[in-house]
């Protein structure tokens, strides 16, 4: 038997199984439907979950108001046959009726599709709000990933800072001069590995035409070319020292804003100088 033998009938052989109505015969007919097709037990198993819900959300009809009259008639009518009385039975009780189950069929369908649309519905929304969750804690992910990095950079400035601070050759603290009053600083010196570190507050970064140079006075005071650095951030800064003379202890050292392409022979604006005795150009 298929399917198709059925045509509508099979929709009223669920309704009546979810409803409890089912004569023998149709139960037999229902049992042998789904024996021939047993993928049709999950649509009566969708039928008797709709059926559930149908009194949430159904409302049931108001009687006629005719119909006691109807049933007594129909009764008296019944009466008076069974006594070979002759009887006009009403066209409202003789006329056949319609199947049994066809309204529950149709409704129980109604409630499935409305209860499948509603489970896509609230399946869409929480994958909607999955996803922006999933982006936002991207976002919080991306966050703390950039903020240990930046941690690890601060951990090796610091780590840089604590090496250059062992066994220094020299040690200047600088104070800003001109526009740069508020910047403080200190220069480190080592001869072993012929570098200068500077740890500065406020000191601001540069066009990319000009650089920071560094100077260190002689024996005569006259300036000493000691090399030059570009600031990007607040970490300290390391640069090599072109001669071994520039790591000794000097009696003032100063730090000057050149242009990238000017000669090393003099500098240019004095930026941050030494804490020390005047300083003269």
């Amino acid at each position: 038997m298929t399917r198709s033998d059925f045509s509508d009938r099979w929709h009223d052989l669920f309704a009546g199984f979810a409803l409890g109505n089912l004569t023998p015969d149709e139960q037999a007919a229902l049992d042998q439907l789904l024996e021939s097709q047993p993928e049709l037990r999950a649509e009566l198993q969708a039928y008797e979950a709709a059926l559930n819900q149908l009194p949430q959300g159904l409302e049931l009809p108001a009687l006629p108001p005719d119909l006691e009259a109807k049933i007594l008639q129909g009764v008296h009518a019944s009466t008076a046959a069974s006594l070979g009385e002759e009887s006009s039975v009403p066209a409202a009780i003789a006329a056949p009726a319609a199947p049994r189950y066809r309204w529950a069929a149709a409704a129980i369908a109604a409630a499935v599709v409305i209860l499948l649309g509603w489970d896509n519905y609230q399946l869409r929304q929480s994958l909607a709000v999955n996803r922006q969750k999933l982006a936002a804690n991207q976002q919080k992910l991306a966050e703390v990933k950039e903020a240990f990095q930046q941690l690890e950079r601060e951990q090796e400035a610091v780590q840089t800072t604590l090496a250059s601070l062992q066994n220094p050759d020299a040690v200047y603290t600088l104070e800003g001069m001109g526009q740069l009053t508020d910047t403080l600083g200190s220069v480190i010196t080592k001869a072993r590995d012929n570098t200068a570190t500077l740890v500065a507050h406020d000191l601001p970064t540069l066009p990319e035409e000009q650089v920071y140079r560094f100077w260190v006075a002689d024996e005569d005071k006259e300036l000493m070319y000691c090399g030059q650095f570009t600031v990007e951030d607040a970490a300290p800064i390391a640069w090599s020292l072109p001669d071994a003379s520039c790591s000794t202890q000097s009696s003032q050292v100063a730090i000057t804003i050149d242009p990238i392409t000017a000669s090393t022979n003099s500098g240019g604006e004095l930026a941050m100088l030494s804490r020390s005795v005047e300083f003269s150009n």
